[in-house]
């Protein structure tokens, strides 16, 4: 899939979760939403890197090709 979202970044619905969760700690102004946050940041960066490695197995030459033009969840930073 390249069309969509997916021609900038390859999740794009890990991006669209962690900008959510990130506006809820914003406004709601507590520590344990921060909290909330850094948790879901390093469960998402884990879970892409095992889905990532799989994709890589299944698709091979073209996932490699796919990731050198495209970032994991910010465009043109990650």
């Amino acid at each position: 899939m390249r069309a969509g979202p997916y021609r900038f970044v390859r999740h794009p619905i890990y991006t669209a979760l962690l900008v959510l969760y990130a506006g809820a700690a914003t406004v709601s102004d507590e520590l344990h939403a921060l909290i909330g946050l850094a948790l879901a940041v390093f469960a998402y960066l884990r879970k892409i890197r095992l889905e990532e490695a799989n994709l890589m197995n299944a698709f091979g030459a073209d996932y490699r090709d796919y990731r050198r033009k495209t970032r994991a969840l910010l465009p043109g930073l990650f």
